[in-house]
């Protein structure tokens, strides 16, 4: 038996013996650190054949979230509101508020404490929508804060988190399913909401522990000004949840430090790529595209190999109304009238080519300004799209 198991096994044989918990935790959760779920259920069942209690183990499941939870809602934000640190801070302490009252108002219900009436069950499905949300918090760690963090060299921190959040979207996911069930058959699940949002309130108060104490501290060290303006314009373009508190801008939006260009090499505001690279990428893309200009003439088609429509380099520069048959060309003319007017950002057709189904989309391309500086053209095949049905998550 490990130094840990022992201590654990100590713990809850001083809980069933009575001691003062507030003295136990102070002494335990010090040496213990954070207890996960999973790791107590590895003893649960040998316990309970030594005569351990259930409530007495259930008192050291709870012990373990309410010292997370207190931990959390203790720490006080590393900076000042605007950043977006705050704004992850700010969500952390919201969340675990949310948990502890769904996990409360579903111990309530379970425990016999409160009855299953409909207006409860509204909560119930209240709270589990404000983790739907969440799932733009967890984005904007992963794909706006966690580059930067690693392309100064601290690569586990992030890692970790993020196995982490791959385990919080597992137990969230089953509240999510049981969500859209009818009143019935949520007050008949309510056994497995409440082992669901138990096991969910002791994971999201470690992992907030963590990322509070060690990864955000550790981000405030690495990252320069002009990288948290480049994480804020990130966060903007993700989006957040209803109940975030957003970061400030400081100036102007961010741009990312200008690469040095050679001619054989494009820069865009998300990262250089050179001809060779574009060209590539525009010709392995699993559908086609064709660009036309603002004065309709075609300029650019990609050459994917299995292309839907013929296209041959004799069409560049051509008008894109001699490219469709006279009868569709009224089509074609009001489409590209609307995108200048701005009356229109697109359009969407599909047709039956034999015996695939061909989905075409026209998009008005514009610039920053808003000024019309032409029209995509969007071709797909999507016969085989259309007979997905459920789920694959392995490569096979």
């Amino acid at each position: 038996m490990s130094e840990r198991e022992n201590l654990l096994r100590d713990f809850v044989e001083r809980i069933q013996g009575g001691e003062d918990l507030e003295k136990l935790k102070k002494h335990y959760m010090s040496a213990l650190g954070v207890i996960n779920p999973a790791e107590i259920s590895l003893y649960k069942e040998e316990w309970v054949k030594e005569g351990v209690s259930e409530k007495d183990i259930q008192v050291l499941i709870d012990m373990n979230f309410n010292f997370f939870r207190e931990s959390v809602k203790n720490q006080k934000p590393i900076v000042q509101k605007g950043h977006p640190v705050f704004t992850l801070m700010a969500e952390h302490s919201l969340l675990l508020e949310y948990v502890n009252e769904l996990a409360s108002l579903i111990t309530s219900m379970v425990k016999g404490e409160r009855e299953t009436k409909p207006e409860f069950l509204e909560r119930i499905r209240q709270l589990i929508g404000f983790f739907e949300e969440s799932e733009t918090h967890y984005q904007r760690e992963e794909n706006a804060l966690f580059p930067l963090i690693e392309k100064h060299g601290l690569t586990g921190p992030p890692s970790a988190m993020w196995t982490e959040h791959q385990e919080i979207h597992s137990l969230e996911k089953t509240l999510f399913e049981m969500k859209a069930e009818s009143n019935d058959e949520l007050a008949k699940n309510l056994d497995k909401l409440h082992a669901t949002s138990i096991n969910l309130a002791n994971m999201l108060a470690s992992h907030f522990n963590k990322e509070n104490s060690i990864l955000f501290p550790a981000s405030m060290r690495l990252l320069s000004k002009e990288e948290w303006d480049t994480v804020t314009q990130d966060f903007d373009d993700i989006g957040y949840c209803s109940y975030s508190v957003k970061p400030f801008r400081r100036g102007e939006p961010a741009s990312p430090e200008k690469p040095t260009i050679s001619e054989n090499e494009i820069a865009f505001g998300s990262g250089k790529l050179s001809m060779g690279v574009l060209e590539a990428i525009f010709n392995h893309l699993p559908i086609d595209i064709t660009f036309v200009d603002a004065h309709d003439r075609v300029q650019f088609f990609s050459e994917s190999p299995d292309r839907i429509f013929v296209r041959s380099r004799a069409v560049i520069g051509r008008s894109v109304q001699l490219c469709h048959p006279k009868k569709s060309v009224h089509i074609v003319e009001e489409i590209l009238n609307d995108f200048r007017s701005g009356n229109r950002d697109a359009a969407e057709f599909w047709i039956n080519l034999g015996e695939k189904t061909i989905y075409i989309r026209y998009f008005a391309v514009r610039d920053v300004t808003g000024e019309y500086l032409g029209c995509l053209e969007v071709s797909q095949n999507i016969t085989e799209i259309l007979k997905i049905t459920g789920e694959k998550r392995l490569l096979e």
